[in-house]
């Protein structure tokens, strides 16, 4: 068995969407899109924000106030909004929904290729831990979405590693198994967030047919040096033709 994780940075926090901070001493029970966003803030800008306190601003600014009366959830969009206002690079898989296959070998290559995902699924009653099979949400029935990060797979056992806000109790990265888990819960949005220092790809741009971003051509000296010498060469030759001529002149 083989597991491949993205290079997460130094003093990376796992944020629980339940605990309680100084900015927000009862939260809102609904801040797993605002935990998820705050972990790949992390990813984006090592440093930049203290990842609690992000995810208390965040809910505020999107949802209402993180109290534990408020049960407003962050709809997709306002959340890529924030993304785009500070810079951070994303890719929006939408477009490939409707092909979980095609869906599923593309995050693989972007994983590969150091990038993680933000993930929603529609019933998080559907998920369970892929290794020892308990229920990841014990009070979840049906029906409620929920979003975390992608942040590896296993290469040979059906599973991938995310980072789940809701689910404290467990080891995390937790696996979570593609087909018995992500997909009998419905997936409904799938972002891959620019890790730091890598530029967003143009529109259309395949990780499962490139590499991102793409190679700096390689300075060859030698062939510039032998270019140069030919180069210089001519010109001597030139330099010589030209005298000759002169002195028929």
């Amino acid at each position: 068995m083989t597991d491949v994780f993205i290079p997460l940075p130094s003093g990376f926090q796992y944020l629980n969407q339940f605990a309680p901070s100084q900015w927000a001493p009862n939260p809102s029970k609904y801040r797993c899109v605002t935990a998820s966003a705050s972990m790949l803030a992390e990813v984006a800008y090592p440093g930049r924000w203290n990842p609690a306190q992000l995810e208390d601003e965040l809910y505020i600014k999107l949802a209402g106030p993180d109290v534990a009366t408020d049960t407003t959830g962050i709809a997709k969009q306002p959340i890529l909004d924030w993304f785009h206002s500070v810079n951070i690079g994303y890719v929006d898989l939408a477009h490939l929904l409707g092909d979980v296959n095609a869906l599923h070998a593309e995050i693989q290559a972007m994983n590969d290729q150091h990038i993680p995902q933000l993930i929603a699924v529609a019933d998080e009653s559907k998920l369970f831990d892929a290794k020892t099979g308990v229920k990841l949400h014990s009070w979840a029935d049906q029906g409620l979405s929920h979003a975390f990060i992608r942040v590896g797979y296993s290469t040979d056992q059906g599973w991938a590693y995310y980072y789940e806000p809701a689910a404290p109790g467990f080891p995390q990265p937790v696996p979570i198994s593609w087909v018995d888990s992500i997909l009998t819960a419905g997936i409904i949005t799938c972002v891959g967030i620019m890790p730091h220092g890598v530029p967003t790809p143009p529109a259309g741009f395949s990780f499962q047919h490139g590499t991102w971003p793409l190679a700096k051509p390689i300075f060859d000296q030698a062939k510039a040096e032998s270019t140069l010498a030919a180069a210089m060469a001519a010109l001597a030759s030139l330099q010589h033709d030209l005298d000759v001529l002169k002195t028929e002149v």
